[in-house]
């Protein structure tokens, strides 16, 4: 039989005697377990409850002393941990509160049991994220319920108290015994082996209490609170993956990953590869590693190597396969504990640690190396217990996630945001895409993404018909390895409510200028990111799913050259603005410089918005400020129609690769704003021909018949 989660919630002996030293003598908080229609045992209280801003709100039992206003509640999550029987309690109860567009806070109380109060209590010790969130300084928990279906559901009061705060009672429900949950996924070469169980007793050198049970990976974490399922795949990858040495490079195992890995992605996930490889390139003395650190999602993958000294038994072992086994099987348990960030038991004061942590030389856990405590590996395993020690539990159940989730730490992470998203099901979907075949921009190419906002439901849907171009709209950029940005515009624009029918399957559209704003440049770096975005509507917040894009690194000597001068604060809102006259020196250089990548590199995608930019300007007159003190005023500049044909036959020489670049809704604007401002002039030829192949560019490329057809008209009107 193997330890799993189940056994282990289930087992009446061992929660009776992990429980607090006076579980025994006191009932379960409010409970009363004597009405019971039968014997029960001990119920287990620890576990993660949670506090569903959707569900409506009962005064009574829940109420906040002004420290959430009503909006506020709708777009805020709140997580409590109770850490306090169980397997290996650590007596602490932790929370995350997570709020939409206010940030984020983990806190940690540790807690001791209040026998008059009949309670949790504790102060908090641990803050990280914005701890106005939680202001107050102590709590007090009591749980109650939990005989379900013969009595009421498990839940949490929580009081907090303290810091100056009014005190504020909440709410919570009970939601899963496991305080983590993540998938994995095993894979194994041709020429290794995959060891994913142990037998407690089948080796004699051990504690006495082991149960007569076979632990697996899966169980070993579940029964600790760390649900642990399987994913799927348990590929045998051909040794001749490894390349023509047999051996195995860090490269070649990301490789690997990519290739068999049915959860691979290049973002932070839960969830954890291990592969079983026959040899590292370092040969018999590396037994595994988390190597997954050459990636952008670090901390995603691990590798077991069979033929290693892993696999060399102790001389004169009395149970030499036992040995072997045990070996292998710590090995795994070990390395996926590093790609949950956990250290090294002796290595705990290195770096900067989460909380004071001291080293723990003799520590019993997975993270040490049996050799090196005092007697070697006989000494260990003599009372080793297949656990973590008490403060490697304590990082795993409650430390933030962005430290503990495979690939997110120390970065941001978006956990919050896919929370609300998945959590607040809507009528109306959100969706932010760009309109090329893949999201990959060139070195300097402006960013240029569209938001589509659709009504989804079989019924119509009044919306506001300038949702997307005004203040309710809100984009995070988050890059690998860099910290969240959220996006800041050179302008936002505060409409009037124009209410809009939307039929059931009709959608409204915006172009986003994600490269610069008035933060800088939040897309100019070589990397990948994700870009998420939000819509506040009076149904409440709809959130889109991430898009994934990269920007490449520069590819020519000319590329690094221009960027001092492309990556400025005037040369972006020159860009974002689609133009721009002059009148300041600021502006007039940098319409300098747009004029100087066009001449160098007219056909690079900068080199169109750039020749983009300048030819709409140059194509149609407009007003510029002009003089110093009362001497000021608006001037019109008048168009330069010459300059304008020659710029604006470089920006759309190629329309497919300019619509790639632009976007379809900002080269349709830029494109037929410019042809109708061409015709004004008299060179009405020309801005038919812009218009005209626009419209079959539109076409080919599958854009509504509606929008093809305005364009079309334009086309044919000024071709008169």
């Amino acid at each position: 039989m193997s330890i799993d989660e189940k056994t282990e919630l289930s087992a009446h002996d061992m929660m009776r005697l992990a429980a607090p030293p006076d579980a025994l003598d006191r009932p379960a908080d409010d409970t009363d377990e004597a009405a019971a229609p039968f014997p029960l045992p001990l119920l287990r209280r620890s576990g993660v409850y949670v506090r569903n801003p959707f569900l409506p709100r009962t005064p009574a039992a829940d109420e906040t002393a002004g420290d959430e206003a009503a909006g506020a509640i709708l777009t805020t999550f709140e997580e409590l941990r109770v850490d306090v029987d169980g397997l290996h309690p650590t007596m602490t109860v932790s929370g995350t509160i997570a709020r939409l567009f206010g940030g984020r806070l983990t806190w940690i109380a540790r807690v001791a049991w209040d026998p008059a109060r009949k309670g949790y209590a504790g102060s908090i010790s641990y803050r990280d994220g914005v701890a106005a969130l939680q202001p107050h300084t102590d709590v007090f928990v009591t749980v109650s319920g939990g005989w379900w279906p013969f009595g009421a559901p498990r839940i949490a009061n929580v009081v907090y108290s303290g810091g100056g705060s009014p005190n504020s009672r909440r709410q919570y429900s009970y939601a899963r015994s496991a305080f983590r949950t993540v998938g994995i996924e095993y894979d194994c070469a041709s020429d290794a082996t995959a060891v994913t169980e142990y037998d407690l007793r089948s080796h004699p050198n051990r504690p006495a209490d082991l149960p007569d049970q076979v632990l697996t990976i899966e169980g070993a974490y579940s029964r600790l609170g760390i649900k642990m399922s399987r994913t799927g795949g348990d590929n045998v990858i051909p040794a001749t993956a490894a390349g023509a040495n047999a051996t195995w490079s860090d490269i070649e195992m990301h490789d690997a990953m990519v290739t068999h890995w049915s959860k691979w992605a290049d973002v932070p996930q839960w969830q954890v590869w291990t592969l079983f490889a026959g040899q590292h390139d370092l040969g018999q003395g590396l037994g595994g590693i988390m190597f997954d650190d050459i990636g952008t999602a670090q901390r995603q993958g691990c590798a077991i190597f069979s033929n290693s000294f892993i696999s060399q038994p102790p001389a004169g072992d009395p149970n030499a396969a036992a040995a072997v086994q045990r070996m292998r099987f710590w090995t795994a348990m070990h390395e996926i504990g590093h790609s949950f960030n956990l250290a090294h038991s002796w290595q705990k004061s290195l770096g900067t640690a989460w909380v004071p942590l001291a080293d723990e030389p003799e520590a019993r856990s997975f993270m040490n190396y049996p050799f090196f405590v005092n007697g070697g590996s006989d000494a260990f395993f003599a009372d080793f217990a297949y656990r973590f020690s008490d403060d490697e539990l304590l990082f795993l159940r409650h430390a933030p996630e962005r430290l503990v989730q495979p690939g997110a730490a120390p970065w941001f992470d978006h956990h919050a945001f896919e929370q609300v998203r998945q959590a607040s099901a809507s009528t109306l979907t959100l969706t932010l895409r760009v309109n090329r075949p893949t999201a990959r921009f060139a070195a300097l190419e402006p960013v240029v993404a569209e938001v589509k906002f659709q009504n989804t439901s079989p019924v119509p849907q009044v919306v506001d018909r300038n949702a997307l171009t005004g203040d309710g709209l809100t984009v995070v950029i988050k890059g690998d390895r860099r910290e969240a940005r959220c996006w800041a515009p050179f302008a936002r624009y505060c409409y009037q409510p124009e209410p809009r029918v939307l039929q059931p399957g009709e959608s409204l559209y915006a172009p986003v200028f994600l490269w610069a704003g008035s933060n800088g440049f939040d897309l100019a770096e070589p990397g990948r990111y994700s870009v998420y975005a939000a819509l506040s509507t009076p149904a409440g917040d709809v959130l889109s799913a991430p898009l994934r894009l990269e920007i490449l690194p520069a590819d020519t000597r000319e590329i690094d050259r221009l960027a001092p001068e492309v990556l400025t604060e005037e040369v972006g809102r020159v860009l974002a603005f689609g133009g721009s006259r002059g009148g300041s020196t600021e502006l007039d250089r940098a319409n300098e410089v747009l004029a100087g990548v066009v001449e160098r590199m007219p056909s690079s995608p900068l080199g169109v918005h750039a020749a983009a930019a300048l030819g709409s300007v140059a194509a149609a007159p407009g007003r510029v400020l002009i003089g110093v003190g009362s001497e000021q005023r608006f001037d019109v500049v008048d168009p330069d129609p010459d300059a304008a044909r020659a710029l604006l036959a470089t920006a759309y020489a190629d329309l497919p690769k300019a619509a790639d670049t632009l976007g379809h809704i900002r080269l349709t604007q830029q494109a037929v704003g410019s042809a109708e401002a061409l015709a004004a002039t008299g060179a009405s030829a020309e801005g038919a021909q812009i218009a005209g192949e626009l419209a079959t560019t539109l076409r080919d490329r599958g854009v509504r018949p509606a929008v093809v057809a305005r364009v079309e008209a334009v086309a044919e009107q000024l071709a008169r």
